[in-house]
């Protein structure tokens, strides 16, 4: 005898992951239209790879690069959340590659679902070549990734 379905139920917490492009805004407010029960963590990566290369490159060092992202990144993360009227998530700033840092904290959060903006039309000559961060983060994740162009 076949194994009844559980049937399909609606994700219980979620991760938007938000570079503040567009694509990323519509994806919070797609979170916060099509999921208004879930508990919502709203996370941005600030990218210590591009830190890395600023400092090689002798423009800035590492640490003020980060903290001049971090920076931004807490001014723009409290206008998109205030912006999009998600005053009931939470929100997370890390450091690190965002491809791993939003597999990583999706699968610590134990999240049901990854939403995030899909910047195609952008895409150049590296991501074509090793594939975009959303792209990475389909490939990845334990859960299913709802991409927003």
């Amino acid at each position: 005898m076949a194994e009844e379905s559980k049937g399909w139920s609606p994700p219980r917490a979620a991760l938007v992951a938000v570079d503040f492009s567009g694509p990323s805004r519509r994806a919070l407010e797609l979170a916060l239209a099509w999921l208004p029960e879930a508990d919502i963590t709203v996370l941005h990566v600030v990218d210590t790879e591009f830190a890395d290369r600023v400092d090689a490159e002798g423009i800035a060092t590492r640490v003020q690069v980060i903290d001049r992202l971090r920076g931004q990144a807490e001014d723009e993360l409290a206008a998109i959340v205030r912006d999009c009227g998600g005053d009931k998530v939470e929100t997370m700033i890390v450091e690190g590659s965002p491809f791993l840092e939003i597999v990583k904290l999706a699968r610590d959060l134990d999240v049901d679902c990854i939403v995030m903006g899909m910047r195609a039309a952008e895409r150049g000559l590296g991501e074509l070549l090793t594939g975009s961060t959303a792209e990475r983060v389909l490939r990845a994740s334990h859960c299913p990734v709802i991409c927003v162009p």
